[in-house]
């Protein structure tokens, strides 16, 4: 028997919508803004959200990274890989246990994941005249990795360090790509093991995949008439309130 609220289904198809138009029109922050936003309003429970937006993150960079695999820079997605797997398995581990036995304090640390990653967003990158090191390139991934384990949300970093790098647009983005691909396989992969959604949620997670995908065909559509800088900044400072929220939350029931 389906038990979900018709109210319930009404928020997460907003939320959705909201952060799939954001992130389509700005470049990033949908699993950010889910997360934050589910965590907020609570939709959903963390673990069922994280595997949401592993999902629907997966069903979005792979048919994408297929077609543009020629410009992935091979060396630097297996240093980022290298430290980003093993660290996503860490991350997951410290989801189930703190979701079951500290959820406040993990709340508490998805608020200042969430202003951490807005002002990586804030800060202005720079081209490089020449290539990182290989060790900027393991921190980044170990970063991202540990990030993509608690809560699904492994771009800020990656996105800052290949940003940086003295590549063309199409090679920044397919490597990216790649890594998000890789690492949400494995992060479905982690997530069999663990505390899955009930039946009832697997449901409204398979009805949001055509969600996402239609209000992504739609978003393109209105690229050209949006400003990006705009919604960067909306997106940002709709980042930077959720994540406020949760500390002070978080806090007030920790103290």
């Amino acid at each position: 028997m389906f038990s979900i609220s018709f109210e319930l289904i009404l928020v997460m198809a907003l939320c959705l919508s909201a952060a799939t138009l954001l992130q389509t029109l700005s470049g990033f922050g949908f699993g950010l803004l889910v997360v934050a936003s589910f965590t907020l309003l609570d939709v959903l429970p963390l673990t069922a959200t994280t595997f949401l937006v592993s999902l629907l993150g997966l069903v979005n960079s792979t048919t994408v990274v297929v077609k543009n695999r020629s410009a992935v820079k091979v060396p630097e997605l297996k240093l980022m890989l290298y430290t980003g797997m093993p660290l996503m398995l860490l991350g997951f581990v410290l989801l189930e246990y703190m979701s079951a036995h500290l959820t406040q304090f993990l709340n508490f640390i998805l608020g200042i994941s969430i202003l951490l990653c807005c002002a990586l967003m804030l800060i202005k990158r720079k081209r490089a005249d020449r290539q990182s090191r290989p060790r900027s390139f393991l921190i980044a991934g170990g970063v991202s990795g540990l990030l993509g384990g608690l809560f699904s949300t492994s771009g800020p970093p990656l996105v800052f360090q290949c940003y940086k790098q003295a590549w063309s647009i199409e090679a920044i983005r397919s490597t990216l790509l790649a890594v998000f691909t890789i690492g949400g396989i494995v992060r479905v992969g982690i997530a069999l093991f663990g505390t899955l959604p009930n039946l009832d949620i697997m449901f409204l997670i398979a009805a949001a995949i055509p969600l996402v995908l239609l209000v992504t065909h739609f978003s393109r559509r209105l690229t050209p008439y949006v400003d990006a800088k705009w919604i960067r900044i909306i997106a940002i400072t709709l980042l930077g309130v959720s994540g406020i929220s949760l500390v002070a939350t978080s806090v007030a029931t920790l103290v």
